[in-house]
């Protein structure tokens, strides 16, 4: 079931997230009540033919980090849950560099 930002406001981690990151990417509750970005069709058949532990060291040989826009949008595209999401790229134990990210992607 799709579900709007706004529902999600008090959950602080979930602020964080959608005041840095104004995408529209949409945003579903599963069956089992977990918050996830909607999944990509496309990124689940790649993700069947190279494993992420592959595709990540990929990434990062083309100079993608964290805070790069692809590196995210890889993320939301496999339907990540917002709280793995909010560990992966916003909480410093994870991303030393949280704090010079800045939103450079597609509004829309």
């Amino acid at each position: 079931m799709l579900v709007s930002r706004e529902s999600l406001m008090d959950n602080e981690e979930y602020a964080e997230i959608f005041a840095k990151e104004p995408h529209s990417h949409a945003i579903m509750r599963d069956d089992k009540g977990t918050v996830r970005w909607v999944s990509n069709p496309n990124i689940e058949a790649l993700l069947d033919k190279i494993s992420l532990n592959d595709l990540i060291p990929l990434m990062c040989m083309l100079g993608l980090d964290k805070n790069s826009e692809q590196y995210r949008l890889l993320y939301r595209s496999m339907g990540y849950s917002l709280n793995g999401y909010w560990e992966i790229f916003y909480w410093d134990v994870n991303n030393k560099h949280t704090y010079e990210y800045k939103y450079k992607g597609n509004t829309k």
